[in-house]
């Protein structure tokens, strides 16, 4: 596909990207340049014109005499760069620069970058592209690679000026090499090399992202009819949702828009679509708003006991829809959907709130990605997220975070535990908060403004006198008021002081939802839902019907109910030892039958042993 720029798009003249200023001074005085990173793109240049990376180079070279531009890859041979003057190939070829096709070889390569090398009726530079392809592994070279790259450096090392009295403003005749990954390249050849210039591409700037927006404005189908302010704040919007991408994106995007007939103050709806393919958008349908003018009734079936968790989340949840989340910031576009901090005991409900969010949002419980921070406390496990980088096994399958983030973006992200993540892994949250992007160990960006991210901490329960209530900094008979207090006063200490990470809670702001401990009407909901799940289960695998006496079903919620400190994971792991264990044992004994039913009549538990009487 080619990304140049419509004949329309042009601007201003610009400020030179910082490659390409590096390439104007090192002319004189370096005779090779490495680039690498943003290679494929398009950058503005002094012409006001957005242009490829060959164009971009030939429009530094031509405005200092030189005559020609080679381009040289694997595949295509050598040629001429398109723009320069006609008969220019003719006069090279008279000079001993061969351009016949041939099969791909480094020692007739090298040939023709030494003569272009020593060139001296002409001023030229030449482009050798995929040079990251020349050598399969560049730090252990075969002996043609090894000779190859030698060779060049040879050649390098002997280079010395064109006879200025011929031309008086090229010193050399440049070597451009073209990499994706600077460590594709041999690390004796371009480390401390006085003679080349590594050249580093980066994204496009705010800068030149506006500037290409205002060139594109012309392909959106009302821009002629926009009022200046509505027509600046949209071009503003393009600009600054497009951060971390590239400027042959936004082409892209410009020209789906076109076809799509979306204008230009819709630009957000555009860039999404570009991003991920679709033209739905679920935080803009009415079903979803339905389900959250609905949404209190929704969480608390699944939730208990946690109205005042759920209040707070069904008001950040709206925020989200609307739109407004970060709405006080200037960099709110390109911010996850919402940002959500789960703190409280164990078992009363975090995840579970988690799942009943994605749910209400999504209409699919399954359409959210959980992460056990516990599983990341070493530095090297930031990989299992974002993926090796290059030259590392496994680079190329990417990390379970970025390869969930692009292929499901509209989803819900869980990171449970998050105090436990190395800090490295802490990092990496504060770029997806603060502008809603991650960079994967390719260099490729993933978007997380279409995601809602949930965190979950258990931090602020204990840290107290351990000569008191075991150390234990909130207690289940507090107020919900003096529970959050202390919890939120616990995690701020915890992020500044331990952590030492108080810019990730500043991101976070006022999001932290506090859990309080599992009051004794809630504990029984909760027993009573999980008791049914669990006949369900044995009617779904065996096909048997049990059935409790008011007797065995009340002793059996005093055994799993009397401790609440440990929630509703407590209570279930009671049910399991107190109930599902010796069922399973009698259900087997019994040897029932698919359609029979039982009746437990007492549950006693004596001696570490529970008996189901029937």
């Amino acid at each position: 596909m080619n990304f140049q720029t419509p004949p329309d798009a042009k601007t201003s003249p610009s400020i030179l990207p910082v490659w390409m200023q590096e390439l104007q001074v090192g002319l004189p005085v370096r005779t090779q340049f490495v680039l690498s990173g943003n290679i494929r793109d398009i950058y503005p240049t002094s012409s006001g014109e957005f242009l490829p990376t060959f164009d971009a180079i030939w429009s530094i070279l031509e405005t200092n005499d030189y005559q020609a531009l080679l381009v040289f890859d694997p595949v295509d041979g050598l040629r001429v760069h398109r723009e320069a003057a006609s008969g220019t190939q003719p006069a090279l070829e008279a000079l001993g620069i061969d351009f016949s096709p041939t099969e791909f070889d480094l020692g007739k390569l090298v040939e023709t970058i030494k003569r272009v090398g020593a060139l001296k009726e002409m001023s030229v530079g030449m482009v050798i592209d995929y040079a990251s392809q020349l050598a399969e592994n560049p730090n252990e070279l075969e002996e043609a690679e090894r000779l190859f790259f030698v060779a060049i450096d040879k050649m390098a090392n002997h280079s010395v000026p064109l006879d200025s009295t011929q031309n008086p403003r090229p010193a050399f005749n440049p070597i451009f090499w073209v990499v994706d990954y600077l460590n594709k390249m041999p690390s004796w050849f371009v480390v401390d090399n006085e003679n080349i210039r590594l050249l580093s591409v980066g994204t496009p700037d705010l800068e030149e992202r506006y500037a290409l927006a205002s060139a594109l404005a012309q392909q959106f189908p009302n821009n002629d009819t926009l009022a200046p302010q509505s027509r600046t704040d949209a071009l503003e919007v393009f600009a600054l949702e497009t951060e971390g991408m590239l400027l042959r994106s936004m082409v892209a995007i410009a020209r789906l828009a076109h076809y799509e007939k979306i204008a230009l103050t819709d630009v957000s709806d555009a860039i999404k679509t570009y991003q991920f393919g679709t033209q739905t958008n679920p935080w803009k349908s009415e079903v979803m708003r339905t389900r959250i003018r609905n949404g209190e009734e929704i969480l608390t079936n699944r939730v208990k006991g946690q109205p005042h968790a759920v209040r707070k989340t069904l008001d950040i949840l709206i925020r989200s829809v609307m739109g407004l989340s970060g709405a006080q910031t200037s960099s709110r576009h390109g911010r996850p959907r919402g940002v959500l901090f789960f703190a409280g005991p164990t078992g009363v409900g975090k995840t579970e709130l988690a799942k009943s969010v994605t749910e209400l949002l999504f209409g699919d419980e399954t359409a959210y990605h959980r992460y056990d921070m516990s599983e990341f406390t070493t530095e090297h496990s930031e990989s299992r997220l974002i993926g090796a980088p290059p030259g590392y096994s496994g680079h190329d399958r990417g990390g379970e975070l970025v390869n969930a983030a692009r292929t499901r973006p509209f989803s819900v992200f869980l990171f449970d535990e998050i105090e436990k993540a190395h800090p490295r892994i802490l990092d990496k949250f504060l770029q997806i908060i603060d502008e809603g992007r991650l960079t994967d160990g390719m260099g490729k960006t993933v978007n997380f403004s279409s995601s809602l991210i949930i965190f979950t901490s258990n931090i602020g329960l204990l840290g107290g006198d351990t000569a008191m209530n075991h150390g234990m900094r909130v207690l289940p008979g507090e107020s919900y008021h003096d529970t959050e207090a202390k919890i939120v006063e616990a995690i701020q200490n915890h992020f500044r002081f331990k952590l030492e990470r108080p810019e990730l809670l500043n991101r976070i702001g006022k999001n932290i939802v506090v859990f309080e401990f599992i009051k004794g009407r809630t504990s029984i909901l909760i027993f009573n839902n999980m008791l049914r799940k669990i006949l369900d289960a044995v009617i779904e695998e065996r096909g048997i019907e049990v059935q409790l006496s008011v007797e065995a079903e009340n002793s059996l919620q005093d055994l799993c109910c009397y401790d609440l400190f440990e929630g509703g994971r407590g209570i279930g792991n009671r049910l399991e030892i107190y109930f599902v264990n010796p069922l399973a044992r009698l259900l087997f004994e019994q040897d029932l039958k698919s359609g029979q039913s039982v009746v437990i009549t007492s549950v006693t538990h004596e001696d570490d042993e529970t008996t189901l009487a029937i």
